[in-house]
């Protein structure tokens, strides 16, 4: 995904939230936030959607770029409290880690190990019912829309992080 941070985040109509940016992240983790801010910034109460991210964060991958689970050691379990803070930074959204299983909210999933096949329904922005299914492999990142129903089908050995957003 390469867009330009600096330029404007998500314009829309009153009712759908928007992302603010409360800072410009830097570090090894910065690359990857700014483009996760930007994701969000274009999905955010709108529709699901997944993001291939150009870059690694070091809490959440095995820093190989390559976003493919290929059978070495999974990523040791991310401090999640970080992360969410990290994503609050470069969103201006409350961002915190979920409980286990598939919480109520607008949810950022990392894959972080394996693979697992997310089913989302619900409505559009443009009020269309919708049924999709995504396949997550290490390294990639879901958006789902508060209001939409999800239940992921993991494959062996498969791990996620998810962080509920609150606009």
């Amino acid at each position: 995904m390469n867009m330009p941070f600096d330029g404007p985040t998500a314009r829309s109509p009153e009712s759908r939230p928007q992302v603010r940016p409360v800072h410009r992240p830097t570090g090894p983790a910065g690359e990857h936030l700014r483009e996760v801010a930007l994701f969000v910034a274009l999905h955010l109460g709108r529709a699901p959607g997944v993001l291939w991210p150009e870059h690694d964060h070091p809490l959440l991958g095995d820093g190989d770029g390559d976003g493919a689970d290929d059978g070495g050691e999974p990523a040791a379990t991310p401090d999640l409290d970080a992360l969410a803070a990290q994503i609050t930074a470069v969103t201006g959204l409350a961002a915190r880690p979920a409980p286990v299983g598939v919480p109520p909210g607008h949810l950022l999933v990392h894959q972080i190990a394996g693979a697992a096949t997310w089913n989302i329904v619900g409505a559009g922005d443009d009020g269309r019912d919708a049924s999709l299914r995504y396949r997550l492999r290490a390294g990639e990142v879901l958006y789902v829309p508060d209001g939409w129903a999800r239940a992921a089908e993991p494959a062996a050995g498969a791990r996620w992080t998810v962080v509920v957003l609150t606009p």
